[in-house]
C-alpha cells in the first residue's frame, strides 16, 4: 500500500548524545533577505533545511515494491509540499481523472500516478526517465510500473491532510519567522490546503 507521512520524534532519529539532541533555532539566519521573499518556493527549502537539521523530523513514504523510499526532509518532502495542493485540486474536483505525484530527485526518480475510478483511487508508480524516454541502466529496479491495490479516496486526502498539518505545524514550531512569513500565510490560506488543515473533508460523503 502506498503510505506518505511526516513522523515527529522529539528525542532525536539519529543515536548522538543526549546534549547534541537538543534543537536549538537558529530562525533568524538564512539564506536570504526576508523581504526579497515574493513565493512560497522561495521558502519551503530554508523551513525544510530547518526540518531536516532539527533531527527532529522524518518524512517516510512506502509502497510499490521499497520500504521505505529513500526520501528526506530537506529536498523530497520539498518537492512533495509544492505539489501537493495540485494533487488535493485532483482529489477533489472532476476537471482531471488522472493526477502525477512526482519524485524527482536523484536516487528517487519516480512518478506516482493517481487514476480516479468513482469513490476509489488506482494508484501506480512509473520511472521518470522511462516516462521522459531517457532510460538509465543505473536507476533503482523498484517502482517498475507497480500497481498497488486501489484506496478509497477520502483515505488519500486524509493521509495527505495528517502530511500537511504535520508539516505545518512543526514548521511553526522551529522557524516561526519563516511561516509567519505572508507568502506561507498565503498558502496556508489556499483553498485545498486550507481544506486540508481544516480536516474540512474529513465529513464529505
Amino acid at each position: 500500500m502506498f503510505l506518505m507521512s511526516l513522523e515527529i520524534n522529539r528525542l532525536g532519529w539519529r543515536q548522538k548524545p543526549l546534549i547534541n539532541d537538543i534543537w536549538e533555532s537558529n530562525d533568524d539566519e538564512y539564506n536570504f533577505k526576508l523581504e526579497e521573499v515574493e513565493t512560497i518556493e522561495d521558502l519551503l527549502p530554508e523551513i525544510c533545511d530547518h526540518l531536516e537539521n532539527s533531527n527532529l523530523v522524518k518524512f517516510r513514504v512506502e509502497g510499490f515494491g521499497e520500504l521505505p523510499w529513500p526520501v528526506d526532509v530537506s529536498t523530497d518532502l520539498m518537492i512533495v509540499i509544492e505539489q501537493i495542493s495540485d494533487l488535493l485540486k485532483f482529489l477533489d474536483t472532476s476537471e482531471a481523472s488522472t493526477g502525477n505525484l512526482d519524485f524527482y530527485e536523484q536516487g528517487i526518480e519516480k512518478r506516482v500516478i493517481f487514476t480516479k475510478v468513482g469513490n476509489l483511487v488506482n494508484i501506480n508508480c512509473q520511472p521518470l526517465l522511462a516516462i521522459n524516454e531517457s532510460p538509465n541502466v543505473n536507476q533503482p529496479a523498484w517502482g517498475q510500473n507497480i500497481a498497488e491495490d486501489p484506496i478509497d479516496k477520502k483515505a488519500i486526502k486524509i493521509m495527505i491532510s495528517n502530511l500537511i498539518i504535520t508539516f505545518v505545524s512543526i514548521a511553526s514550531e522551529l522557524c516561526p519567522t519563516l511561516t509567519n512569513h505572508k507568502c506561507f500565510q498565503e498558502w496556508c490560506g489556499d483553498k485545498y490546503i486550507a481544506n486540508a488543515l481544516n480536516e474540512r473533508f474529513l465529513t464529505d460523503k
